[in-house]
């Protein structure tokens, strides 16, 4: 089901660390992997004196450091081989950018990202190396439809609202128009580089078809890890509607139990399932803001994957709205993936 993980990689020790969620998922599905570094021409210093507006000065930025990588075209490695590849960046069509710097660039992107795929094929796994030169969102999404990926993984940042309602970030754009699973990883909170995988696989449930849609990967992910399968309704709001003696409705709130047996009731029915496939689950129906509720359920455990559906909103109307998915991104420390509704 997760045959070939894409992780994006920027040329920064913090894109790096999620590599470990995804080798985790690698050791237990068998998967390969696509490393692959963008080079954005917007984003190059064409002055050569400096950092551009966005990229990080020379000597901050791993590109500039790489070692120990092979210098030969972009391409894929199986067992610490490289090959050519018709991958490499094509250069025919950017005069307009200054083909000669964006060429350096290119290289230096092939040399660093060739060198962690040497790293990760030492290590036993299945890896091909690309470079692109685009915008980064875009060739992300294109390169995972043409190379037939099952699962992204992005590290992303603790941000504010305003900041990704209205600026918007990669990883962000990426999650909103994927018609694929993304991994969210907060590289601060990764320690190690190592293999991870979860104790516990968090599956927030509201009643909707889009949250439901989950279980299926998300049962999967927790039979091939060995995982406590964790299905959570939570009462945000617990009324119940009746109708007067003069025929007109209205709304009383539902006692803190009486919510807490309507959502084990809704539950019940996916814990069984779950363990009628061998996979151990529990289920919790506590009541609280959604999203920050969800985040103390995932602290219980150090080793915590939340799987969660997404309408996929974007622009204001995401930022004027909210979601529930977008909070518990941008507030939870463990690994977030997001699954986007079924077409």
């Amino acid at each position: 089901m997760l045959n070939k993980v894409l992780i994006p990689l920027d040329g920064s020790a913090n894109a790096e660390k999620i590599a470990g969620w995804a080798e985790g998922i690698a050791e237990s599905f068998d998967s390969d992997f696509i490393l692959l570094m963008v080079v954005d021409p917007k984003k190059i210093d064409r002055a050569g004196e400096g950092a551009g507006r966005d990229r990080p000065a020379r000597g901050d930025h791993r590109l500039d450091s790489a070692t120990g990588a092979d210098e030969s075209a972009v391409g894929i490695a199986f067992g610490g081989t490289i090959s050519t590849s018709p991958t490499a960046p094509n250069l025919e069509e950017l005069s307009g950018y200054g083909t000669q710097l964006i060429e350096q660039v290119a290289q230096q992107a092939n040399n660093y990202v060739n060198d962690v795929a040497n790293r990760l094929a030492n290590r036993g796994f299945k890896v091909r190396a690309m470079v692109t030169i685009g915008t980064p969102e875009e060739e992300i999404l294109d390169v995972a439809e043409q190379q037939g990926v099952d699962l992204i993984t992005m590290a992303t940042h603790r941000e504010s609202l305003l900041v990704r309602g209205v600026l918007g970030s990669v990883t962000d754009r990426v999650i909103t128009h994927s018609k694929l699973p993304v991994l969210t990883v907060r590289p601060e909170d990764v320690s190690e580089t190592v293999p991870v995988k979860p104790d516990v696989v968090l599956v927030p449930l509201d009643g909707s078809e889009i949250s439901e849609a989950v279980i299926p990967l998300a049962s999967t992910i927790a039979a091939k890890m060995g995982s406590t399968l964790l299905f959570v309704r939570v009462s945000s709001m617990a009324y119940h509607s009746a109708m007067g003696d003069a025929g007109i409705y209205y709304t009383s709130p539902v006692s803190y139990s009486r919510a807490s047996d309507l959502a084990g009731e809704y539950l019940a029915p996916f814990v069984e399932q779950a363990e009628l496939a061998g996979i151990s689950a529990a289920m919790r129906m506590p009541t609280g803001s959604p999203a920050s509720t969800l985040t103390k359920i995932a602290d219980e455990n150090s080793s915590t994957m939340i799987v969660i559906g997404t309408r996929g909103q974007s622009g204001f109307k995401r930022l004027v709205v909210g979601s529930v998915t977008d909070k518990v991104i941008r507030t939870s420390g463990h690994p977030v993936l997001v699954v986007p509704p079924v077409e």
